[in-house]
């Protein structure tokens, strides 16, 4: 009897994970979906639902994986990421030259900038 249960439970956790593909990667609207699996759309979107409930890693990555990811949004993220990298090394010359300025001020004047403020 237990066996019974156990593979009616893995075909239901099968039948709803199929749902959820079929609906968010292949983009099956939800009507259609009622008519191809003979469930109402109530059930269908019980279906997703208990989907992304139960397993929310999965359906992420699903949701991922159903975006399709144009050109322009490629080369957008080259260039944002050829900015960041400018900014990133502009911003660690400016510490490079902070440290100098602190060991030049030592230095010279016999000031220990870094300790200054500080309890």
């Amino acid at each position: 009897m237990k066996e019974k249960k156990s593979k009616d439970a893995h075909a239901f956790h099968f039948r709803i994970r199929e749902i959820y593909r079929l609906h968010v990667i292949e983009g099956v609207c939800v009507s259609d979906l009622a008519n191809k699996m003979g469930l109402s759309r109530s059930s269908i979107y019980r279906a997703i639902t208990t989907f992304e409930f139960s397993n929310p890693l999965e359906s992420s990555m699903m949701k991922k994986q159903s975006k399709d990811i144009k050109p322009e949004d490629y080369q957008k993220l080259l260039d944002e990421l050829s900015s960041l990298k400018k900014k990133l090394s502009e911003e660690r010359l400016r510490a490079d030259f902070y440290e100098e300025m602190v060991a030049f001020g030592k230095d010279v004047y016999g000031i220990d900038l870094k300790k200054v403020g500080t309890k």
